[in-house]
């Protein structure tokens, strides 16, 4: 993308929704398709953060997308993390953002769990920027690409 500038503040997105929903949309669309958001930081936890909870969750430009499976050649997939992982199984608390991802639209919330909770909570930092109308359309297109993963 050949010119990006940062405009406003850094925003956080937060909250709690239902567990083991897919597609939850969280709106960032302001009407302007020559503004994007990079997602900075995405982090999850289970309402009881007491409890055996193992959560998974991902962002991703796709209300399709599930959070059962990780797929990081997929360009639609922006941001994974999970909580309560048991290290011994694989890994502990993870969390990865694409940094070269640029939201145009809105932005879907996918978790999923080893056990029943009754919500999960989420936590986002994003920085909003400027770009061209042209660069906004081109990742509308990536962001909705049909692309599968790289051979």
């Amino acid at each position: 993308m050949a010119n990006q500038k940062k405009i406003g503040d850094i925003i956080t997105m937060r909250g709690q929704v239902a567990e083991g929903l897919s597609g939850i949309e969280l709106n960032l669309f302001d009407g302007d398709y020559s503004t994007g958001y990079k997602i900075l930081e995405f982090y999850i936890s289970p309402d009881n953060v007491t409890g055996s909870n193992e959560i998974m969750a991902v962002l991703s430009t796709n209300p399709a997308t599930t959070a059962s499976t990780w797929n990081w050649s997929d360009v639609q997939q922006v941001a994974w993390a999970s909580w309560g992982i048991s290290s011994a199984a694989s890994g502990g608390d993870f969390t990865l953002v694409d940094f070269d991802n640029m939201i145009i639209e809105n932005i879907y919330l996918s978790s999923t769990s080893t056990v029943s909770l009754s919500n999960m909570n989420y936590y986002m930092t994003l920085q909003k920027y400027k770009i061209s109308a042209w660069d906004g359309a081109l990742n509308m297109v990536t962001n909705l690409s049909q692309g599968g993963p790289l051979s």
